[in-house]
């Protein structure tokens, strides 16, 4: 990604087999996913195909899988912080699911894959998935609390889909709960949606909601940035206090999963899982500073992070081993970060880490 990746592109058949073949030797990969306008699964990270293809500049879900299935994947050139309209064509074209899934399995027959289908398109993936029994017990699917207001809605939806009557039983589920969409699930479930508690309480409701309809859920993802109060001593800005209240939410929410004895006891095998360095990248800007970023989901767009002390999340996020070291499950984009510390860790050593380091640089085109 961000011209970090040698030439290969995310989403893409070569990325995959390169993970999961006979090179990269591992059993587990995650996947994004966005619907066509004829409800086929693709493979695409943001809901808009502009970054990494020359097709229309519009929703995915806009266009058919006949217009997006073998356009070429591009990596466009990334200059001064901002993605410009030149562009390096790969070896890559965009792909469909399926046929994308059906590779992996045949180079890789143990391999998982963590499907991430996001915003409201997860009870359509649902239903998709369960017709597919080749994918039974090698696909978890990733959804989260955007157009689900809790357990019964997603279920409910699914069921509007014409899944397989065994759908609860077959398809893998994780739900997950990002700390600034707390706020929006207190009002829902009649909450003050700025204190800490309440914000816990809120995000406890939507879980437990959750494991009530007896699907198949395997984990829990909860994304954390770890933040301590003191990074915004002084502070007097209610939105930066309540994203930092929402992140303290999530650390408890965190410790629900992994360590409450009604949970453990009623979901023995459920897994905490969580993300760390997702979409960040830098940039020398204009005047020489670096900026940081991350992505658009809806414009495929750079984002820049925020300036004030909300920064401390962006970089929570992005610092290896971070979150990662109260979970059992870890998505990285930089999966060789996390490991690296997780190494040092089983061996007694606490190295210190950077949000910083590995390098987040893109390889700027001006520099070229």
């Amino acid at each position: 990604m961000y011209d970090l990746g040698k030439g290969v592109q995310e989403c893409t058949r070569t990325s995959l087999l390169a993970a999961l073949g006979p090179v990269g030797k591992r059993n587990l990969t995650e996947l994004d996913v966005a619907l066509t306008s004829d409800n086929v699964p693709a493979a695409f990270h943001e809901f808009n195909p502009w970054r990494v293809s020359l097709l229309q500049d519009t929703l995915v879900r806009d266009l058919r899988s006949n217009e997006i299935q073998g356009a070429p994947v591009i990596i466009r050139d990334f200059e001064r912080g901002k993605h410009t309209g030149t562009y390096t064509r790969t070896d890559d074209v965009v792909e469909l699911i399926e046929p994308l899934l059906d590779e992996v399995f045949k180079v890789n027959p143990c391999a998982t894959v963590f499907l991430d289908g996001r915003e409201f398109e997860a009870h359509i993936i649902t239903s998709w998935l369960s017709h597919r029994t080749k994918y039974r017990q090698r696909v978890i699917l990733l959804f989260y609390t955007f157009k689900y207001a809790d357990g019964k809605a997603f279920a409910e939806a699914v069921e509007q889909e014409a899944p397989a009557l065994n759908w609860r039983e077959t398809v893998a589920l994780t739900p997950v709960i990002f700390p600034d969409e707390l706020p929006k699930l207190a009002k829902h479930f009649d909450l003050p949606d700025f204190e800490i508690g309440d914000l816990y309480a809120a995000g406890k409701l939507w879980i437990d909601s959750i494991l009530e309809q007896s699907m198949r859920t395997v984990a829990i993802q909860i994304m954390m940035a770890r933040v301590k109060p003191y990074q915004i001593d002084g502070c007097n800005d209610s939105t930066i206090k309540q994203a930092f209240n929402a992140d303290c939410a999530a650390v408890n929410l965190a410790e629900y999963v992994k360590n409450d004895p009604h949970v453990r006891e009623a979901y023995p095998h459920l897994k905490l899982s969580t993300g760390t360095r997702a979409y960040a990248f830098s940039s020398k800007l204009v005047h020489g500073e670096r900026g940081y970023f991350t992505m658009s989901l809806l414009s495929g767009r750079e984002i820049s992070w925020e300036t004030d002390e909300r920064r401390f999340l962006r970089e929570g996020y992005a610092t290896p081993g971070n979150a990662a070291e109260i979970a059992d499950w870890v998505i990285s984009d930089r999966s060789e970060d996390d490991m690296a510390i997780c190494q040092w860790r089983d061996h007694g050593i606490n190295r210190e880490v950077d949000f910083r380091y590995p390098p987040l640089d893109v390889i700027d085109a001006s520099e070229g």
